[in-house]
């Protein structure tokens, strides 16, 4: 008498044999170990520190002034430091000397480039800086227009630069000792913050690589996957295993489920290592299941693409661009334009910044996990169709 299988042990069967193949295949085995010890040594050694304030340094007026200002010292989104003369400013704004500043704020400029920094003090790097001409106060008085030269770094944005005007005139009414010409009595009533505010909370970019590389190694299993798959099919082993008790429908979730192990996998060790798991596990746990998911639906239609390994690698690369896009965005905090909100994996980046860097709980995450959840169950649904397709033709 024979013993009826089961589906569920044919399908664990065909996912040992997957996973065997999987690690077999040490091209594939050892690009995926390198590609994820080489993503956690560059998180570790990304900093994790965010300095928030501008300096800008100034020549032709003095300390008082500069204080009057508001900008002297303390951690101030914009401190303003004097300068001797706008020679030395104009060098250590171009990189050409290292200037120094003690804590009862005196500068010292470098004489030379071996120069050694003096005892207590801190090295003062520049962006900005704003050299006003002789006699200025004299001008100011007499109603006289005079310029006022402005030295920019070349990686300052261009808003900050803009923004160097407004500071101009104010240092300029604070020389000639009279107020500005607007009075405001509560200055948080004049603007209106358009989005979330992070002032005060900015994001490192340890903190904004870490979804980079979640990401990363989910879509380097889409390679492995895809290898895998087209192999099969090309060499019959998926058309063999037809002939067995298994069915295509054992066949396609075998492949499917392979595939969110391995991913799943590979991304809670990554999480591990990168120090995640701290906040938030389970949500975490069901964005990464999301996310394994979609990669593998990914994975079995670029498996059904190529008939060698460049082909296989070339539908690999198809999927891997678009996706890594959101990933790429997330350096730059802002409003993604809508073309990168409709790539499928915008909301799973989106949600593991907010969970892993703002500290966002199930309630302020549900609306990208539920998003994410669409893309891996749209994704995978054509996935498994396609296979199914071509195995049964095969």
């Amino acid at each position: 008498m024979t013993r009826t299988v089961s589906r569920p042990a044919i399908v664990g069967a065909i996912i040992a044999k997957d996973v065997r193949e999987y690690v077999r295949d040490r091209l594939w085995l050892f690009l995926t170990a390198l590609s994820l010890a080489f993503l956690i040594v560059v998180f570790w050694l990304l900093p994790n520190r965010v300095n928030e304030s501008i300096t800008v340094g100034v020549s032709g007026i003095d300390q008082a002034a500069v204080q009057a200002a508001g900008g002297a010292g303390g951690e101030t989104a914009l401190q303003v430091i004097p300068f001797p003369d706008a020679g030395s400013l104009r060098m250590v704004v171009a990189g050409e000397r290292r200037a120094w500043r003690d804590e009862s704020g005196s500068i010292t400029i470098a004489r030379s480039a071996d120069q050694r920094a003096p005892r207590g003090a801190a090295a003062v790097r520049v962006a900005i800086g704003l050299t006003f001409p002789d006699r200025f106060v004299e001008a100011l008085h007499a109603g006289r227009r005079t310029p006022v030269e402005v030295l920019v770094d070349a990686g300052v944005p261009e808003e900050t630069r803009a923004a160097m005007s407004a500071l101009v005139r104010e240092l300029a009414y604070a020389v000639a000792g009279t107020p500005l010409p607007v009075s405001i009595s509560n200055p948080q009533e004049l603007y209106t913050v358009v989005g979330e505010d992070r002032a005060g909370s900015q994001v490192t970019a340890r903190e904004l690589f870490r979804p980079i590389v979640v990401v990363m190694v989910l879509l380097m299993e889409l390679f492995g996957m895809s290898s895998l798959i087209s192999r099969e099919l090309h060499a019959g082993t998926a058309a063999a295993l037809l002939v067995t008790p298994a069915t295509a429908g054992d066949l396609l979730a075998a492949k499917g489920l392979t595939g969110i192990a391995l991913g799943l996998a590979q991304g809670v060790v990554l999480m591990a290592a990168i120090g995640l798991w701290s906040t938030e596990p389970l949500l975490l746990a069901a964005l990464m299941i999301a996310g394994a998911a979609l990669v593998s639906g990914a994975a079995m239609i670029a498996g059904c693409i190529g008939r060698d390994m460049m082909a296989n690698l070339l539908g690999g690369v198809m999927f891997m661009v678009p996706m890594m896009i959101p990933a790429m965005a997330a350096l730059f905090p802002g409003s993604a334009s809508p073309w990168v909100r409709a790539l499928p994996t915008w909301p799973l980046v989106q949600a593991l910044v907010d969970v892993t860097a703002h500290g966002a709980r199930w309630a302020d995450a549900a609306g990208h996990l539920g998003l994410s959840l669409a893309w891996a169950a749209a994704f995978f649904t054509a996935g498994w169709f396609v296979l199914r397709r071509r195995v049964l033709v095969t």
